[in-house]
């Protein structure tokens, strides 16, 4: 079902959020975790939230210096 697999970005997005799944268990996932069906647009619908997680580390080694 489509509409469940547009819902993937909100989940992973909410148990990251309540600190259940972690940033490094979520880049992993998206770089090299397995090729399940439907895996292309659950990357897709993600990406944006990928770059938010990347932009935010950078953000924080600003921070840091």
């Amino acid at each position: 079902d489509n509409r469940l697999l547009k819902m993937f970005t909100d989940v992973v997005k909410a148990l990251y959020s309540s600190d259940l799944v972690a940033e490094d268990t979520i880049q992993h996932w998206y770089k090299k975790g397995s090729h399940p069906k439907g895996r292309n647009v659950f990357l897709n619908d993600i990406q944006p939230f990928i770059k938010w997680l990347e932009e935010a580390e950078e953000e924080d080694d600003d921070e840091d210096d």
